[in-house]
Protein backbone atom coordinates (compact mmCIF):
# COMPACT_ATOMS: atom_id res chain seq x y z
CA UNK A 1 0.00 0.00 0.00
CA UNK A 2 1.53 3.54 -1.04
CA UNK A 3 1.11 6.17 1.70
CA UNK A 4 -0.10 9.45 0.31
CA UNK A 5 2.52 11.59 -0.30
CA UNK A 6 2.55 14.76 -2.81
CA UNK A 7 1.39 14.14 -6.65
CA UNK A 8 3.92 14.18 -9.33
CA UNK A 9 3.70 13.29 -13.01
CA UNK A 10 5.97 10.67 -14.33
CA UNK A 11 7.03 10.09 -18.30
CA UNK A 12 8.00 6.82 -19.82
CA UNK A 13 7.78 5.07 -22.97
CA UNK A 14 4.99 2.83 -22.99
CA UNK A 15 7.52 -0.32 -22.72
CA UNK A 16 8.09 0.71 -18.93
CA UNK A 17 4.59 1.06 -17.69
CA UNK A 18 4.75 -1.92 -15.92
CA UNK A 19 7.41 -0.98 -13.92
CA UNK A 20 5.96 2.00 -12.96
CA UNK A 21 4.14 2.62 -9.34
CA UNK A 22 1.44 5.68 -10.41
CA UNK A 23 -2.58 5.87 -10.07
CA UNK A 24 -2.87 6.40 -13.15
CA UNK A 25 -1.25 5.98 -16.77
CA UNK A 26 -2.37 8.14 -19.65
CA UNK A 27 -1.59 7.03 -23.29
CA UNK A 28 -0.79 10.13 -24.68
CA UNK A 29 -0.94 8.87 -28.48
CA UNK A 30 -2.28 9.41 -32.10
CA UNK A 31 -3.87 5.99 -32.28
CA UNK A 32 -5.07 4.00 -29.57
CA UNK A 33 -3.49 0.62 -28.87
CA UNK A 34 -5.95 -0.40 -26.10
CA UNK A 35 -3.27 -1.03 -23.66
CA UNK A 36 -5.28 -2.38 -20.73
CA UNK A 37 -4.60 -0.86 -17.72
CA UNK A 38 -4.53 2.91 -19.55
CA UNK A 39 -6.49 5.65 -20.44
CA UNK A 40 -6.05 6.63 -23.88
CA UNK A 41 -5.71 10.74 -23.94
CA UNK A 42 -5.08 11.30 -27.20
CA UNK A 43 -5.79 15.71 -26.58
CA UNK A 44 -2.01 15.31 -25.39
CA UNK A 45 -0.61 14.03 -28.44
CA UNK A 46 0.63 16.06 -31.35
CA UNK A 47 -1.99 16.96 -33.79
CA UNK A 48 -2.84 15.03 -37.05
CA UNK A 49 -1.09 17.17 -39.23
CA UNK A 50 1.92 17.39 -36.94
CA UNK A 51 2.25 13.98 -36.33
CA UNK A 52 1.60 13.03 -39.93
CA UNK A 53 4.53 15.33 -40.54
CA UNK A 54 7.17 14.00 -38.38
CA UNK A 55 6.20 10.60 -40.30
CA UNK A 56 6.66 12.11 -43.43
CA UNK A 57 9.66 14.47 -43.22
CA UNK A 58 11.52 13.73 -40.22
CA UNK A 59 11.22 10.53 -38.78
CA UNK A 60 14.41 8.18 -39.74
CA UNK A 61 16.16 11.71 -39.73
CA UNK A 62 18.82 12.76 -36.40
CA UNK A 63 16.56 14.87 -34.54
CA UNK A 64 18.75 17.81 -34.23
CA UNK A 65 17.83 18.86 -37.52
CA UNK A 66 14.18 18.59 -37.18
CA UNK A 67 13.38 18.97 -32.91
CA UNK A 68 13.49 22.28 -32.84
CA UNK A 69 10.67 22.88 -35.51
CA UNK A 70 8.51 20.20 -34.17
CA UNK A 71 9.22 22.01 -30.22
CA UNK A 72 8.08 25.12 -31.54
CA UNK A 73 4.98 23.57 -33.29
CA UNK A 74 3.77 21.47 -30.48
CA UNK A 75 4.61 23.73 -27.92
CA UNK A 76 2.05 26.22 -29.72
CA UNK A 77 -0.24 23.00 -29.19
CA UNK A 78 0.11 22.74 -25.88
CA UNK A 79 -1.66 26.50 -25.48
CA UNK A 80 -5.05 25.31 -27.37
CA UNK A 81 -8.11 24.24 -25.62
CA UNK A 82 -7.99 20.52 -25.68
CA UNK A 83 -5.06 20.29 -25.11
CA UNK A 84 -5.37 23.02 -22.07
CA UNK A 85 -8.57 20.58 -20.37
CA UNK A 86 -6.29 17.74 -20.10
CA UNK A 87 -3.41 19.79 -18.64
CA UNK A 88 -5.63 21.31 -16.18
CA UNK A 89 -7.12 17.78 -15.67
CA UNK A 90 -3.12 16.53 -14.49
CA UNK A 91 -2.86 19.23 -12.53
CA UNK A 92 -6.02 18.69 -10.39
CA UNK A 93 -5.16 14.74 -10.06
CA UNK A 94 -1.30 15.74 -9.00
CA UNK A 95 -2.37 18.56 -6.95
CA UNK A 96 -5.01 16.15 -4.94
CA UNK A 97 -2.05 13.75 -4.23
CA UNK A 98 -2.35 11.49 -7.34
CA UNK A 99 0.75 10.03 -9.30
CA UNK A 100 -0.04 9.80 -13.31
CA UNK A 101 2.16 8.25 -15.61
CA UNK A 102 2.43 10.41 -19.51
CA UNK A 103 3.59 7.71 -21.67
CA UNK A 104 4.24 7.26 -25.45
CA UNK A 105 5.73 5.18 -27.97
CA UNK A 106 8.73 7.04 -28.40
CA UNK A 107 11.64 5.46 -27.50
CA UNK A 108 14.38 8.85 -26.61
CA UNK A 109 12.42 11.68 -24.52
CA UNK A 110 14.97 14.18 -25.30
CA UNK A 111 12.84 14.01 -28.82
CA UNK A 112 9.44 13.31 -27.56
CA UNK A 113 6.28 14.96 -26.70
CA UNK A 114 6.07 13.71 -23.22
CA UNK A 115 8.80 15.42 -22.51
CA UNK A 116 7.26 18.97 -23.79
CA UNK A 117 4.06 17.94 -22.18
CA UNK A 118 6.17 17.68 -18.59
CA UNK A 119 8.25 20.69 -19.43
CA UNK A 120 5.17 22.68 -19.64
CA UNK A 121 3.65 21.22 -16.29
CA UNK A 122 7.13 21.71 -14.92
CA UNK A 123 6.31 25.52 -15.57
CA UNK A 124 3.46 25.43 -13.15
CA UNK A 125 4.76 23.65 -9.88
CA UNK A 126 4.25 20.20 -10.94
CA UNK A 127 7.38 17.28 -10.13
CA UNK A 128 7.39 15.73 -13.89
CA UNK A 129 10.57 12.76 -13.42
CA UNK A 130 10.89 10.61 -16.66
CA UNK A 131 11.28 7.18 -15.96
CA UNK A 132 14.35 5.42 -16.54
CA UNK A 133 16.02 1.91 -15.54
CA UNK A 134 16.27 1.37 -11.89
CA UNK A 135 15.73 5.42 -10.91
CA UNK A 136 14.88 6.19 -7.67
CA UNK A 137 11.33 8.24 -7.84
CA UNK A 138 11.31 10.82 -5.00
CA UNK A 139 8.19 9.37 -3.02
CA UNK A 140 10.43 6.32 -1.52
CA UNK A 141 9.94 3.77 -3.97
CA UNK A 142 12.65 2.07 -6.32
CA UNK A 143 11.72 1.40 -9.43
CA UNK A 144 12.52 -2.35 -10.29
CA UNK A 145 12.64 -4.07 -13.43
CA UNK A 146 11.47 -7.58 -13.71
CA UNK A 147 15.17 -9.02 -14.25
CA UNK A 148 16.98 -6.92 -11.73
CA UNK A 149 20.24 -5.55 -12.68
CA UNK A 150 21.67 -5.19 -16.08
CA UNK A 151 25.42 -4.59 -16.69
Amino acid sequence: MRMKSSGYVITASISSIKNIVCDEVWQITRSNKNIPGTLWVPDLAPSPDLYRQFLNQWKDKPGEEWWHFYKNRFEQELKTGEKLNALRKIWYLVQSGKVIALVCFCKDNNYCHRSLVGDFLKQYGIRVEEYTKDRTINDGYKQLTLFGESK
